[in-house]
């Protein structure tokens, strides 16, 4: 990991739960064997904030609506998949018995809780992985989340009991000042790593088809590689999930799902060739979210 920055570390005990058998799809994305994700359909919370009146108002009236609404358009696509589109009849994964169609779920997606509490917050100065109440606020919300989406019933997923599944959507490249999923915006990570991890553990619970966060790791751990193997441990046992780390030197870092090489967003920049179009996707986010600045931990 610390090499080309991957593997990530995937808690097993935490993950399994969900599924009898899972695997890891794309970037963070949890889902059954044989199985897959009809959607991922995300509720983006720095939008919807700008809506609120006071946290009662964001939590008792917009996020039901909008949740609600999220559910019904999902249930539109899948049953446009699996009553129009001839997926399940045609595709060869299926025919094969690679695919079931009773494995199948829809992802219910959420990102920007980081620019959402702090919306609510600004009167007060608090900030969302720095300050107790913020983070107790992001707390109140997911709860609220938790609660609302199982409300809703899901089309043709008895695999998840006919229910949406939360989900960590790790972002979009136009995604400006939406900091993915639950994650602590760059710039504003605790000083310690122990805190930062812990806060991880608080908000990884709710996501059963996927969360994670990226750290970069001081290269001189390379000295002493079983410490990093301890801190892993250390953070499955405290709840953490799903995380990925790489050398702070290396020229291959994690945007967010995906790897792209510092050489070539520099020869990007400079509008020379590149060899992979994850460049042209990763470069404007490494900028824009100054993924550069990412916290280094274990120095």
């Amino acid at each position: 990991s610390l090499a080309c920055s991957n593997p990530a570390i995937c808690n097993d005990v935490a993950n399994r739960a969900p599924f009898d058998r899972y695997g890891v799809a794309s970037c963070y994305n949890i889902l059954p064997i044989c199985g897959g994700a009809y959607t991922l359909t995300r509720v983006t919370l720095t939008e919807l904030v700008k809506e609120a009146v006071n946290e009662e108002q964001f939590i008792g009236e917009l996020l039901p609506e909008c949740l609600g609404l999220i559910a019904d358009y999902m249930n539109e696509r899948i049953r446009f998949i699996v009553e129009q589109s001839g997926f399940f009849e045609s595709n060869f994964l299926v025919k094969e018995g690679l695919l079931s169609p009773d494995r199948f779920l829809p992802m219910f997606g959420v990102t920007g809780l980081a620019e959402c509490v702090n919306a609510l917050m600004a009167d007060q100065g608090k900030v969302y992985g720095r300050d107790p109440e913020a983070d107790d606020l992001g707390q109140r919300i997911m709860d609220a989340i938790a609660r609302i989406v199982p409300t809703f019933t899901a089309a043709y997923s008895p695999i998840s009991g006919n229910k949406f599944m939360l989900h960590a959507q790790v972002g979009l490249d136009s995604d400006l000042g939406i900091t993915s999923g639950v994650r602590i915006p760059v710039g504003g990570e605790p000083d310690s790593f122990s805190d930062h991890l812990r806060h991880c553990a608080r908000f990884h619970k709710y996501f059963p088809t996927g969360v994670g966060d990226i750290f970069p790791i001081a290269s001189n751990v390379t000295q002493n590689p079983a410490a990093l193997l301890d801190v892993v441990k250390g953070a499955f046992q405290t709840g953490v999930q799903y995380m990925s780390f790489y050398s702070a030197d290396t020229d291959l870092v994690r945007i967010t799902g995906y790897l792209v090489k510092r050489s070539e967003m520099e020869k990007y920049r400079n509008h020379e060739v590149v060899l992979k179009n994850t460049t042209q996707l990763g470069a404007p986010n490494y900028d824009v979210n100054r993924l550069a600045e990412r916290k280094v931990r274990m120095a």
